[in-house]
């Protein structure tokens, strides 16, 4: 990103990521649903762009899982509601094929803890409650899912589905390596200060596990020629982002190993969300069955460069 503006010189303010004085301002952005200036900072000990002021987490309202809020692409009600019937239902099997692919050569059969950090309306904990089994070649995982959220949907989910959601001190509270897969989709964009979520996440990781984490890709071409302008940059809610070099540095920071895979069905899904009419969204859903218009779409917005992560396990323990 460049300066738009020769008069934003400004003392530079510590990175929420790493920490740093090594922030400059980059520019501005008026934001669509809380009208005011937010400023953009870019850090470059860590490549981290973030917002101030922060916006705060009251955004996380009904109307915000709605999609009435000010991210007018999500719609968790209907996620909630029935998972299956939605587009996201593409994303979903994509993270159950990396995950199972991971599983099957990595972890030992027996019970998978998954925590699902940032659950919002809890779509993807439902999903993973259905395929709570799985089979390959003789052998047996059992997934136990507990979720995280600070949305209006985490005592839903507690009270009316039964599920396990915890609070953040619940989860620092716990001990080291207790789960086996931690998945953070789409949220480490909406975190005031990431470094303390992948700090916990990567003392939580057992030895051999995975950290599932999506985020959109600053450093990809759509982005970079956007800038600002970028659609992504909702300050409201996007108050962090990521190059591939960030999230790399961070899993480093924590002892993690970045890890990348290749998206399909996430790909799919991020171009139909965007699609406001039936027809537009028809006519994506029959394009993106062709392997190259879902290479050509990765290529253009980085989805598959952003790394995911594993955590070592020690010398000599297999």
């Amino acid at each position: 990103m460049t300066t738009e503006n020769a008069d934003i010189a400004r003392p530079a303010v510590a990175c929420r990521c790493c920490g740093s004085r090594q922030a400059t301002l980059v520019g501005k952005r008026y934001g669509n649903f809380l009208k005011r200036d937010f400023d953009f900072w870019h850090c470059a000990a860590c490549d981290y762009v973030f917002v101030d002021p922060f916006p705060g987490y009251g955004v996380y309202s009904e109307d915000y899982y709605s999609g009435t809020g000010p991210d007018p692409y999500v719609d968790y009600e209907s996620e909630s509601r029935d998972y299956g019937s939605t587009d996201r239902i593409a994303e979903f099997d994509d993270f159950w094929r990396l995950a199972t692919g991971f599983m099957e050569a990595s972890l030992p059969a027996g019970d998978v803890r998954w925590l699902d950090f940032g659950c919002g309306a809890g779509g993807f904990m439902k999903f993973l409650r259905d395929r709570a089994r799985h089979r390959s070649a003789g052998r047996s995982w059992t997934i136990q899912v507990c979720g995280h959220d600070v949305g209006t949907y985490a005592d839903r989910l507690s009270r009316e589905e039964g599920f396990s959601i915890l609070g953040f001190d619940e989860l620092a509270a716990q001990p080291d390596g207790r789960y086996e897969v931690i998945s953070l989709i789409e949220v480490v964009e909406h975190l005031e200060y990431p470094d303390l979520v992948f700090a916990l996440a990567a003392r939580l990781l057992k030895p051999g596990g995975l950290l599932l984490v999506t985020t959109g890709n600053i450093a990809s071409f759509v982005a970079r020629q956007k800038g600002l302008d970028y659609a992504y940059m909702i300050p409201e809610i996007h108050v962090g982002y990521f190059t591939p070099g960030a999230l790399e540095a961070i899993y480093r920071r924590h002892g993690l190993v970045p890890v990348r895979f290749r998206y399909g069905g996430a790909v799919r899904f991020k171009v139909i969300k965007t699609l406001r009419s039936a027809a537009s969204k028809r006519f994506a859903r029959i394009a993106l069955r062709l392997p190259f218009a879902v290479r050509l779409i990765d290529a253009l917005y980085g989805t598959s460069k952003m790394p995911c992560a594993t955590k070592p396990r020690p010398r000599g323990v297999g």
